[in-house]
């Protein structure tokens, strides 16, 4: 199927949906670099001269492995920028309104998580001590500093993720990571509610060099192809945000399951590199060797305008 008509498809797809009611089959709408035919369809865009070699080894290398890697992508200048506004939050004079401090614990027996007001009512030297201690990060920082914002915005980042989509890739969601997350092995599309199904892709920009035992990102190439979990089995409505417990737990032994069957990668990045990855692409962080290094990251998600459905989505939610 040529790309417009894909595209007019999608606008039809888009119109769809009343929250609580059956959604249309995820297999039904998948981006056309999920679609058996993918290889086939850049081809052919070769053939008619809409496609350069340049652009066609990329996307040959997304349909087949679900990932790519751009190297010294980002300006180190700009990434210390931000990283300085990060590190700034714990000595602020004045609190950011509607920021949080996520995994920052006033005591052990707190629960996780503090409004940047309530952080900086906080004397200093315990702070400092709490910031030391805790495996903090920052959502939506983009939000409150100017360097973020412009990374979020970066435009080569976004140029490449519009050529992977084949139409506008929008930035959604940043993350700012200051240890290694420690995650257990997920697709991002499990997370996120995007509709047509899987117009999602994931950027993890290096903000320095990694060790290998600091808890680097860690990947599955090619593993986008095992699909989706099938019991959720009504998405975007259903998927981890939404599921029963009992159903989070199938998932994460069926993604290691599914693992076994995939390379297993760490990404080793140097400071500037990025990785873009299909939202069905299997990944996590690995395991923590030396609490005492830092893996600052910077984590963001393209979607094209219009796909994020999350407010469509009913609860109750597993988290906010």
């Amino acid at each position: 199927m040529a790309f417009s008509a894909l595209s007019q498809q999608f606008k039809k797809l888009l119109q769809f949906s009343e929250p609580g009611r059956q959604w249309p089959d995820f297999q039904s709408s998948l981006p056309w670099y999920d679609r058996p035919d993918a290889l086939e369809s850049l081809d052919r865009l070769v053939q008619q001269g809409e496609l350069n070699a340049e652009d066609y080894a990329l996307l040959v290398k997304w349909c087949t492995d679900g990932y790519v890697i751009l190297n010294d992508c980002v300006n180190h200048e700009l990434i210390d920028r931000m990283c300085e506004d990060v590190d700034a939050l714990w000595t602020a004079a004045e609190p950011f309104q509607g920021l949080q401090i996520e995994e920052v614990r006033k005591d052990p027996s707190s629960v996780p998580g503090i409004a940047h007001s309530d952080l900086l009512q906080i004397p200093e030297q315990k702070r400092l001590q709490i910031k030391a201690r805790d495996r903090w990060r920052v959502h939506g920082f983009y939000r409150f500093s100017a360097a973020a914002r412009e990374l979020y915005e970066d435009p080569t980042l976004k140029s490449v993720c519009s050529k992977l989509l084949r139409q506008e890739a929008i930035p959604h969601y940043s993350i700012n990571f200051i240890y290694g997350s420690r995650q257990e092995l997920h697709q991002d599309t499990a997370v996120f509610h995007v509709f047509p199904a899987n117009h999602l892709i994931g950027a993890w920009i290096a903000c320095e060099d990694v060790s290998s035992e600091s808890g680097p990102l860690v990947y599955y190439p090619k593993s986008q192809k095992a699909g989706f979990f099938k019991q959720f089995n009504n998405y975007p409505q259903t998927n981890l945000r939404t599921c029963e417990l009992s159903l989070t737990h199938k998932y994460n032994d069926h993604l290691n399951s599914v693992s076994k069957n995939y390379e297993r990668k760490r990404f080793l990045a140097k400071k500037g590199n990025v990785l873009l990855w299909n939202g069905l692409l299997l990944h996590g962080g690995d395991v923590v060797e030396n609490d005492a290094l830092s893996r600052k990251s910077f984590v963001c998600h393209f979607i094209p305008q219009g796909m994020d459905r999350s407010q469509e989505v009913v609860g109750p939610f597993n988290w906010g």
